[in-house]
């Protein structure tokens, strides 16, 4: 179903899943398209994003991660494909946690 407003502040207020973890505030923004969002977290719980979409009755029947911390990942890589990170950018992520 289509992505309502009113989850925009049950994501920003921080929610609980499974009936009693609760996840950290995310940012949902809506796109054009009202079955198609971009969420941010804070942390990464096990299939975090399917369980909060999940507790608001709606399923997530595809997902990509664009970025982790200040990496933004390469659009260019393949799906299951990977590269190695460069010190720099390790660095980076260890000092954005």
């Amino acid at each position: 179903k289509p992505c309502e407003k009113e989850y925009i502040d049950i994501f920003a207020s921080g929610m609980t899943i499974d009936g009693d973890e609760k996840c950290l505030p995310a940012v949902l923004i809506p796109t054009n398209d009202p079955f198609r969002v971009n969420l941010i977290l804070h942390e990464g719980k096990y299939h975090q994003i399917k369980r909060m979409f999940e507790a608001v009755d709606m399923k997530v029947l595809y997902l990509k991660r664009l970025s982790m911390g200040n990496l933004v990942l390469d659009e260019k890589l393949a799906c299951g494909k990977y590269r190695h990170l460069s010190e720099e950018e390790i660095e980076e992520l260890k000092r954005s946690r």
